[in-house]
């Protein structure tokens, strides 16, 4: 007999569960077209025809929670108040991720960019996008519902948060904790639990969250005319390095490789990258795709503010195209990503 804890771990039980949640929603979407069309019928409308959905829905809890759950809810449902009696009278949201290090890098690596920003929930997964104050960088990210388990969202949720208040709670987090993450329709805090995988200890946090007026502007897809994929840790040290003789580097991709390049008060300096392939440590790999030469020139600071992610991945993909903003992207798990776009630098501003 498996306690509390091993259920909440065990990944088959997990997957048991997740399954028992979706089987539960899609009863309830029939059955509530079909109250709706009875409701309808009956001539009810207004209050009288909301409670007899409610009081369909009950039964058809009870109907589950003695026939499916065999009186016994918590060994079928992850969270059995949400997935078996609430059910989609209120919007709900519930993301457990195995590593709370992972959200932890995320923050750290945006914070600085943006202090305030919507967390979009879907059932697709967990997503964000802000731009700067200057409106010269911006930032997306996609957990993809895949990164989680279980993952459950009801409605599409947008948590306002700041990320300097985020970041002190994810403090109270070890690296190997998992996390999950609870909000209601229309939230006025989202919840955070960390339980660590390696004790009984479970630690729990309330966030107040912000009304955030946020523009999402869509990104279009872009052929870009080079594409360059290399070690992260290599381009978090070029930038540094070049950051300390100018403030702007240009990224000059041709046949012969990539050069970053820049030119400042007290010198110049360079970084030329060749395609590059190693067998024994795909890491080091430097693949280079060009359609046609591209140079640009960027912010520095910009830049090294991107590579805080470089704990994310080990490699770093970079995409130029001309009068195209430049696109950075460190690849996550399960088809997740966090991507940087930054304004290249024109006229005067080079």
């Amino acid at each position: 007999m498996l306690d509390e804890r091993e259920l909440a771990i065990n990944p088959v039980v997990q997957e048991s569960m997740m399954h028992n949640a979706r089987t539960v929603s899609n009863i309830r979407s029939l059955t509530a077209s079909l109250f709706g069309v009875a409701a309808g019928t009956l001539g009810l409308e207004s209050f009288p025809g909301f409670l007899f959905y409610a009081l369909g829905s009950l039964v058809v809890s009870l109907l589950i929670f003695s026939l499916r759950a065999n009186i016994q809810p918590k060994s079928y449902f992850h969270s059995p108040i949400a997935d078996l009696w609430i059910g989609d009278l209120f919007g709900v949201l519930e993301a457990r991720l195995e590593q709370a290090n992972l959200l932890k890098k995320v923050v750290e690596a945006i914070k600085d960019l943006v202090q305030d920003c919507n967390f979009e929930c879907n059932d697709s997964g967990v997503g964000l996008q802000a731009m700067d104050n200057s409106h010269v960088a911006l930032v997306s990210m996609l957990l993809k519902a895949d990164s989680f388990s279980p993952f459950r969202c009801d409605r599409n949720i947008a948590l306002g948060i700041n990320l300097v208040s985020l970041q002190k709670v994810l403090r109270a987090a070890q690296d190997k904790d998992i996390l999950t993450l609870k909000a209601e329709d229309s939230p006025d805090v989202v919840n955070l639990v960390f339980e660590s995988s390696e004790s009984d200890r479970i630690s729990e946090y309330d966030i107040k969250l912000m009304d955030i007026d946020q523009e999402h502007l869509g990104i279009p897809d872009t052929d870009y005319a080079a594409s360059i994929t290399l070690p992260s840790a290599e381009l978090q040290r070029i930038c540094r390095d070049l950051s300390a003789l100018s403030e702007s580097v240009n990224i000059e991709c041709t046949k012969e490789g990539v050069k970053f390049g820049c030119t400042g008060d007290i010198g110049s300096g360079s970084v030329t990258l060749r395609q590059h392939t190693n067998v024994e440590k795909e890491d080091l790999n430097v693949d280079i795709q060009l359609s046609e030469p591209v140079s640009l020139t960027f912010s520095l600071k910009y830049l090294v503010n991107f590579c805080k992610a470089s704990g994310l991945s080990s490699r770093v993909k970079l995409c130029l195209s001309t009068d195209v903003p430049l696109m950075v992207e460190y690849s996550l798990a399960n088809n997740s990503y966090l991507r940087f776009y930054l304004a290249p630098k024109i006229g005067d501003e080079e």
